[in-house]
């Protein structure tokens, strides 16, 4: 009888290893990451290194699919039509949380979408056009804001949507400030756009400035941040001045609500092995991604989503808030 109790445990125990084993999420083909904005831009450029480590951790291929317009709201809503079937995953910000606190969106994103990871958390930088500070005389970026004042609306500022996080950006920065606010689809138009001098400022993340910056075309007047940043340790930050505007993209990847939690895991898992990778550590470096803590698991980062949520509904409350000084161009 014991020889017979003993089997039936062996039994039992070997088919609860199995069902353990086969919970483990396998990827089989292809995945595919969506990307709401263009090719080139901040969120393009932090998925394209990551797509090529997880293709080697996961053994398939990674698409990057860019669906681009309204500034992030269209892809968004294409990722939110897509199964839920574990090799569909999009790309978010705070600009999406934006876009979603707004109910711009053709769902609540919030409800709709899980937290997989965090990628990075950019800092932004406000750059100048060489142009505009030789031509003024300008040395750093209090000079700037006295123009400013004694120039409404004279000042262009681009950006990639005044509607989500460069938008807030600025307008905490330049508060009681009045400029022309000028949007763009890509950062490539961008920068193009500030080396002509057709806008004299920019406010983006450093490492899709910091061409022009190493050639001298734009100048780096303003990091927001609580330190002035290791790779322009001689460019102000907007604490240091008393200007209560730290923002920064963060960008992560989200599922369809519906995703096998298996699936989620596994991606999580080949995200926090991919950031070991000592090209992803060459990237973070290069982009100056290593400012701010950037990598974030699936718990960690739901919950600074919590927090970036509260933070964005207080601001877009705030009496003033939806009535900036800042017009469109």
């Amino acid at each position: 009888m014991k020889r017979f109790l003993c089997a039936v445990l062996a039994v039992i125990m070997a088919l609860s290893l199995a069902g353990i084993s086969s919970a483990e999420w396998k990827f089989d083909r292809k995945i595919t990451i969506i990307c709401p904005w263009g090719v080139g831009g901040g969120a393009d450029s932090t998925l394209r290194p990551m797509a090529e480590l997880l293709k080697g951790i996961t053994g398939q291929e990674v698409e990057i699919l860019n669906v681009t317009g309204g500034g992030g709201v269209i892809g968004a809503d294409y990722a939110y039509k897509q199964p839920a079937d574990g090799y569909t995953y999009v790309l978010a910000t705070q600009t999406t949380f934006i876009f979603d606190i707004q109910r711009a969106l053709s769902m609540n994103f919030r409800e709709e979408f899980v937290p997989v990871a965090r990628l990075v958390h950019a800092t932004n930088v406000i750059a100048a056009s060489k142009r505009f500070m030789e031509r003024n005389g300008f040395k750093t970026f209090s000079d700037i804001m006295k123009y400013i004042k004694e120039h409404p609306y004279r000042v262009k500022a681009g950006m990639f949507t005044s509607a989500g996080v460069d938008g807030i950006s600025l307008r905490e920065t330049l508060k009681g400030l009045s400029v022309l606010d000028v949007d763009y689809s890509s950062g490539a138009e961008m920068n193009a756009q500030l080396v002509a001098g057709n806008i004299d400022l920019v406010i983006t993340g450093t490492s899709e400035i910091k061409g022009l910056i190493a050639t001298g075309e734009a100048v780096p007047v303003l990091a927001l941040s609580e330190k002035r940043m290791r790779i322009y340790p001689d460019v102000e930050c907007s604490v240091e001045l008393g200007i209560n505007s730290v923002l920064g993209p963060a960008r992560g990847i989200f599922a369809k609500k519906g995703t096998p939690q298996e699936a989620i895991d596994a991606l999580a898992g080949a995200i926090a092995k991919a950031t070991q990778d000592s090209k992803w550590q060459a990237f973070l470096t290069e982009g100056a991604y290593d400012e701010r803590a950037g990598f974030a698991g699936s718990a960690e980062y739901a919950s600074d989503c919590e927090k970036d949520y509260k933070l964005l509904g207080e601001y877009l409350n705030t009496e003033g808030a939806m009535n900036s000084e800042m017009k469109d161009y």
